[in-house]
């Protein structure tokens, strides 16, 4: 899928361009890990790069950072062409996924590593109130004179951060920061990484296989398959209007139903599925009758009952989440898939148990018409 000039219009207005990748790609011998990248990051955003392992996202990203070159295109700051600049002369700092601490150093030494190395040097007096600074900025105040092998997972990402933060980029790139970090301490760290973000005013750059992390922080999301930008869109776009069954399964949880279209219906587009039976939904696209495509539903669309219009499912499963619950049915035909019924809808309609038949129904304009592929 093309994605030249994507990104441009999709930029949220009134941002300043501070990053961007025009017509990039990158070659590692045979291999093309990255393919006509076209991208625009704006002043003060915070920008998700979200795909499975080997899309491209991590080479995307060393290419901003200036640790990989461009074989093809251009990668810009300012609007200046930095693609033979050296990553340690770019405004760019990044933090990576093992950190890459000193563990021989204080958490002080560690942050204030940066300013030590600037020629002229700078006043140690100058360091160590930058480093003091910092640390209250990243709630680590008191603790400069800890090792790092001191520290909780936690607060060895703080160091890396305060490390980045320290020295003022006007670009922060994260490769996967939270993927040692256990799944509660990863949500508060999630907290504390946007409020810092709001705090500071710095764009942050997210590489990140995990789809609840993206969503929950990112002001927009790049989604990558293959070396290629497929999708970018705010976390809701992305979720309301995905382009393509791709980015519908990456990003948060659908249900597939596989037809050919059939007919316009005035907003509405009639799809044969093939189990023979015919739906309304909503078109992602331009489609001609005949085409290949799927029905997307997400599971919170979908209403059960007991009686009445609707699919006939049986209940093969029941997962109660408090707020929701979480039901695997199974049709004749179109076979298994999910249903979230809220709090609220299973008192009035009462709950449902393992063997149970219902009918499940849905919206036309809650369903959507994507490409197959």
């Amino acid at each position: 899928m093309e994605n030249e000039g994507y990104a441009e219009k999709t930029l949220p207005s009134g941002r300043k361009v501070i990053a961007e990748l025009r017509n990039v790609s990158k070659r590692f011998g045979a291999v093309l890990a990255a393919t006509n990248l076209n991208l625009s990051v704006g002043e003060g955003e915070f920008l998700s790069f979200l795909g499975p392992s080997g899309c491209g996202k991590t080479t995307a990203l060393r290419m901003l950072a200036g640790f990989e070159s461009p074989s093809d295109g251009d990668v810009l700051l300012d609007g200046e062409v930095v693609n033979d600049l050296d990553a340690h002369r770019r405004p760019v700092n990044m933090v990576f996924q093992q950190y890459a601490l000193f563990p021989h150093m204080t958490v002080a030494q560690n942050i204030g590593y940066g300013l030590r190395q600037r020629r002229p040097r700078l006043p140690k007096s100058l360091i160590a109130e930058k480093v003091s600074k910092t640390l209250e900025v990243v709630r680590l105040g008191g603790f400069e004179d800890r090792k790092i092998w001191e520290m909780s997972g936690g607060q060895q990402q703080r160091v890396a951060l305060a490390r980045a933060i320290i020295n003022e980029p006007k670009l922060l790139l994260l490769d996967e920061p939270m993927a040692a970090l256990d799944s509660k301490l990863r949500k508060e760290m999630q907290i504390e990484l946007q409020d810092l973000q709001r705090k500071l005013g710095i764009t942050f750059v997210l590489v990140t296989h995990d789809q609840e992390e993206a969503l929950s922080m990112s002001d927009r999301i790049c989604i990558m398959r293959d070396g290629r930008i497929v999708q970018i869109g705010s976390p809701q776009e992305l979720y309301d209007r995905p382009n393509s069954r791709y980015v519908a399964n990456f990003v948060g949880t659908s249900n597939f139903f596989d037809g050919t279209v059939t007919g316009p219906a005035g907003e509405l587009t009639t799809v044969r599925l093939t189990n023979g039976m015919s739906v309304q939904a909503t078109p992602g696209g331009d489609l001609a009758d005949g085409h290949e495509v799927c029905i997307c539903v997400r599971p919170e669309q979908m209403k059960m009952h007991h009686q009445g219009d609707g699919v006939p499912v049986e209940v093969r499963n029941r997962i109660f989440l408090g707020e929701h619950t979480e039901y695997l049915v199974n049709h004749e035909t179109l076979g298994d898939f999910l249903v979230l019924s809220p709090r609220q809808s299973e008192l009035a309609e009462g709950p449902f148990a393992v063997g149970d038949n219902a009918t499940v129904s849905w919206d036309a304009n809650s369903a959507l018409i994507l490409d197959r592929n």
